[in-house]
């Protein structure tokens, strides 16, 4: 299928699609003609590594696990790198909710500061 047809069916943009052929993730995209013709594993492919980057993969750790052989990846590999991006998503999740607890701290503090306060006199405008 040619290029359009992928855009399409991953809402990938072509751009996109060529990047991810300049990187090698793709492996090789066969030519008919001046175009590029892409194959049903491609297309996978193309919708492998967009689904990667929504969860947060850059490609550059894509490259990794799935340029060395785009019709075939490392599964195992790339099943390590879900895990360690779990593990660091899990790290993230702790240090927001630490930070969570020192703001609310922090407004707490603050509340009752400004209760010790005492408020300017509202003059009433004549």
């Amino acid at each position: 299928m040619y290029i359009g047809a992928v855009t399409k069916q991953t809402g990938a943009s072509a751009k996109a699609v060529r990047l991810y052929e300049t990187l090698g993730l793709l492996g090789q995209v066969q030519r008919k003609g001046a175009y590029r013709y892409y194959s049903a594993a491609q297309l996978n492919q193309v919708m492998l590594i967009r689904q990667a980057q929504q969860l947060g993969f850059r490609l550059a750790e894509l490259n990794k696990v799935l340029g060395l052989d785009a019709d075939n990846p490392d599964w195992p590999a790339l099943l390590q790198h879900l895990a360690d991006k779990q593990v660091a998503v899990q790290v993230e999740i702790k240090r927001l909710q630490q930070l969570e607890q020192q703001l609310q701290l922090a407004v707490q503090d603050i509340t009752q500061c400004a209760s010790l306060v005492p408020l300017p006199a509202v003059t009433a405008c004549a």
